[in-house]
């Protein structure tokens, strides 16, 4: 994994961590946050034993207690971070538990471990952004407040020093399942002692339950091994520089994404200034203008020779023993099946409660799913998004419109597919820069694609033209496909995690793709033709009412289809 790739990670996280205080204003004000950590990380729990339990095997003395450190650690910061909260003011605390980003530095140096220029730099603008846009005020709190912040932030910055060292020493992803279960524990104990009759008291409600599953999932699950991967190959100071970003993270989402009211929120002045201040550090702090260009480079060159050999270590890993364990032919197309299918419909029907579009659409980070199944799998991954969107209309939106989407979603994972084995014939990754925005160009397709089949076929099919249909379903897909489809991507690539991935020809018999340049064209085209139909639709026009787009939809269907059934030739996608 190179440097870019846990960057875009450790951001990742971010937005999960930024975007969970939407789903918190859902649960009830009562609900404690011993309550909080026992069922998020419970739930969390169950979602990685089930998926991970073979990882257990490996369990040894050294990783066990490792997961115990962080998961008290994780612990400790919360008690801590409630009991302060109980004497100062919440912008006061949010300031104060923002410190980590100096203490971290702290700790490293005690360590021996030196910061560059630039992330002095990028750390004290960062500061003054966070004090921008908390409006700190140090009057009115308590002594013993500002002590228990500082406490709670000293555990935050512990835990990512020591998170940093011991995912070099063990598993990562025994770890994350570790410490969310050993979390999961602490907090029940916790919460039994402060008050075990809460439990029956609560209000189970629809709305509370996905919100829960939501954060379970996100902040938790998907979180954690996300975060112990990138601090892999990151240092502690990247993390706490990218984590800091949150408030501009939160921003920005809280302006876009409603809640589950359908509700957005404004901004102050004084916060968007702090956002921009904070956004500068960060840019500041993972830069090295300031630093010797010579070594700059050096680390750039070692950063990515690590992710290339790293990349190769997988390879050889896949053909060799790990290989030998790996299911063939009918039992891999299903495995396959289900790894797309699974996840599609959970994350579907967990999010029906966030409408867009009542009836037809919603906030759906299950988009990220299909460009990610559609690389890896091919056509398999296709249809596992297919049936997968198909279950999750059954839990409230099914009606015939649903055959649509069963399309459009094979569309926005297939599409990808023939895109990347048209102008690569390495597996997909996103080692290179080049590859990274094949990637991007792979997701805007597949997301223009899903849009126009469902906008179109709604009104040619059923008479319905809605310009919001496709507007939402385009941002959807090109959106979760970007900022969660990528970086789960960047894990199933890393060699970290042996997934087979389904490639068009037998792995080491890639021929060289004739016709390169036609196909290109032809690719190059259907950009063009999709790219215009959305700027129609962006000004107004639709089939019923100017005959360009009736044009243009002609054309695109005959390069899509095009584009699905390349002539084959021998041993060029004979299966997949």
């Amino acid at each position: 994994m190179t440097k870019k790739e846990s960057n875009i990670l450790l951001f990742s996280i971010t937005l999960c961590w930024a975007s969970s205080y939407i789903f918190i204003k859902d649960l009830p004000s009562d609900l404690s946050s011993y309550a909080y950590l026992t069922l998020t990380a419970g739930i969390a729990g169950v979602i990685l034993l089930a998926v991970f339990h073979r990882s257990l095997r490996n369990l040894n003395k050294q990783t066990i207690f490792r997961g115990i450190v962080l998961a008290a650690l994780i612990a400790g910061n919360m008690l801590l971070e409630k009991m302060g909260l109980m004497h100062i003011s919440s912008s006061t605390a949010s300031f104060l538990a923002s410190l980590n980003i100096m203490i971290v530095p702290m700790i490293l140096l005690l360590l021996r471990k030196f910061p560059t220029k630039n992330n002095v730099l990028g750390i004290v603008i960062i500061l003054g952004g966070l004090a921008i846009s908390n409006g700190i005020s140090l009057t009115g709190g308590s002594l013993i407040g500002t002590l228990y912040m500082l406490g709670a932030c000293v555990l935050m910055s512990l835990y990512t020093v020591a998170a940093a060292e011991f995912t070099k020493k063990s598993d990562p992803l025994l770890l994350s399942v570790l410490q969310i279960c050993f979390s999961a524990i602490i907090g029940f104990i916790l919460w039994f002692f402060e008050d075990p009759s809460t439990f029956a008291s609560i209000t189970w409600s629809k709305r509370m339950l996905s919100a829960i599953f939501i954060l379970a999932f996100f902040s938790k699950a998907y979180a954690y091994i996300m975060l112990m991967y990138a601090e892999k190959y990151a240092d502690a100071i990247s993390v706490t520089v990218i984590a800091s970003t949150e408030p501009v993270v939160t921003l920005t989402l809280a302006l876009l994404i409603p809640n589950m009211q359908g509700e957005t929120e404004t901004f102050s002045a004084r916060a968007l200034a702090g956002a921009i201040v904070i956004a500068l550090g960060a840019i500041v702090a993972g830069s090295n203008f300031l630093s010797a260009k010579k070594s700059n480079q050096e680390d750039e060159i070692a950063t990515e020779k690590r992710g290339k050999q790293e990349g190769e270590e997988g390879v050889l890993l896949r053909r060799g023993g790990d290989a030998k364990c790996q299911p063939s032919g009918i039992r891999l197309c299903l495995q396959q099946f289900l790894l797309s299918m699974l996840p599609f419909a959970i994350l579907g029907i967990a999010f029906k409660v966030m409408v867009l579009v009542e009836g037809f659409t919603e906030v759906r980070p299950a988009n990220a799913i299909p460009i990610v199944a559609g690389l890896s799998f091919g056509a398999v991954g296709g249809l596992g998004c297919a049936v997968g969107n198909l279950i999750a209309d059954c839990f409230g939106s099914f009606n015939l419109t649903s055959l649509l989407g069963v399309i459009g979603n094979f569309m926005a994972a297939y599409i990808p597919y023939r895109i990347w084995y048209t102008l690569r014939t390495e597996k997909p990754n996103v080692h290179t820069w080049k590859n990274l925005l094949l990637y991007l160009w792979a997701a805007y397709m597949g997301a223009l694609s899903c849009a126009w089949i469902l906008g179109f076929g709604l009104e040619f099919f059923f008479g319905l033209w809605m310009d919001t249909i496709y507007k939402y379903v385009f941002l959807n897909n090109l959106g979760f496909s970007i900022a969660l489809g990528l970086p789960i991507f960047i894990l199933m690539t890393s060699g970290s995690i042996h997934i087979p991935m389904r490639m068009p020809w037998k792995e080491g018999c890639a021929p060289v793709p004739k016709k390169r340049g036609q196909k290109l064209g032809i690719l190059v085209a259907e950009t063009g033709v999709l790219t215009a139909i959305m700027i129609g639709i962006y000004r107004g026009y639709h089939l019923s009412n100017h005959p360009i787009m009736c044009v243009l939809s002609v054309v695109a269907i005959l390069l899509t289809a095009v584009i699905c059934v390349w002539p084959r030739k021998k041993g060029e996608w004979n299966h997949g």
